[in-house]
């Protein structure tokens, strides 16, 4: 993990899942957040926060777990 994480990193992570969502319509499970915590060098929060942004457009649903799932 890094120390010091740029604000809106949690933005670029969304925008990134967003994309991808986007890019392949079949799709229904996102990365794991530890993979993308590690992918991008972020703290899990970081993670959570652009899930969030996620399920707030009504594009990813949390899972039992700590899953995330592509919402159809």
């Amino acid at each position: 993990m890094t120390g010091q994480q740029p604000q809106g990193a949690y933005l670029t992570i969304a925008d990134q899942l967003r994309q991808e969502i986007r890019n392949r319509p079949a799709m229904t499970d996102l990365p794991r957040i530890s993979d993308l915590m590690a992918e991008h060098a972020v703290s899990r929060s970081t993670v959570r926060r652009a899930l969030a942004v996620l399920h707030q457009e009504g594009l990813a649903e949390p899972l039992p777990g700590g899953r995330w799932n592509v919402r159809p």
